[in-house]
């Protein structure tokens, strides 16, 4: 008869170990990099909320020099400050600007820079977390 081999069923103890390892390695890095994205999306936000800020009022500044009824409809597309209206009965579309004080010229509130600071602190103390538990599983 022939000499039959039989291939062990459980993986190696070291094998399982080296595979784990590598794998913490990989989230560790992903998880950095899902830090990075998520501030960096953070703060893109930031800088789009404050350029609407600064178009809404520039366009509210142009209502106030031109008269709301000589507005193009080409600025008013992008201005957040613009309420649409239907009147079902003549069949009319109406649009009209929603916020009386920044016509007059009040600035926009600005957002607080101290809410990215502590998001960028807590994203930070869960990756240090993370790092943690994984230096103390080895």
């Amino acid at each position: 008869m022939s000499n039959v081999v039989e291939f062990p069923i459980q993986p190696k103890v070291e094998v399982l170990a080296e595979q784990i390892t590598t794998l913490q390695e990989s989230l560790l890095s992903r998880f950095d990099q899902l830090t990075d994205h998520y501030v960096a999306s953070r703060q893109l936000e930031t800088e789009c909320n404050e350029l609407q800020e600064r178009y809404d009022t520039l366009v509210m500044k142009y209502a106030a020099a031109v008269g709301e009824e000589n507005l193009p409809l080409g600025i008013l597309e992008y201005c957040t400050k613009v309420v649409a209206s239907f009147d079902a009965d003549m069949g009319e579309l109406s649009l009209e600007l929603e916020d009386e004080s920044a016509v007059a010229g009040e600035p926009a509130k600005k957002e607080d820079k101290a809410v990215d600071d502590s998001l960028v602190e807590f994203m930070d103390s869960i990756t240090k977390f993370i790092r943690t538990k994984m230096d103390e599983l080895q």
